[in-house]
């Protein structure tokens, strides 16, 4: 079980990231935001967007939920979308 006190969880296998990836790379492409624009939005880091972009983030559900609200899509349709 993840440690809740070190922030520890389990990584996203790789085939689920690079879904991940391409989903929101497309969503916010759609949306026509930058980085930038998703990144501020969301109250996250550039650099969080951008590896979770490149599929080398292993990103918590909180931002994921941040992310997804930013982008005005349900957190949850943005993982069904992942587990297509």
């Amino acid at each position: 079980m993840p440690n809740a006190k070190t922030g520890s969880h389990r990584p996203l296998p790789e085939p689920a990231a690079r879904s991940l990836a391409t989903a929101l790379r497309s969503r916010r492409e759609a949306a026509g935001l930058t980085q930038e624009d998703l990144a501020s939005t969301a109250q996250v880091s550039v650099q969080a967007v951008r590896r979770i972009e490149a599929a080398t983030a292993n990103p918590t559900l909180g931002t994921l939920y941040a992310v997804a609200t930013a982008l005005d899509v349900s957190w949850t349709d943005l993982i069904l979308e992942v587990g297509d």
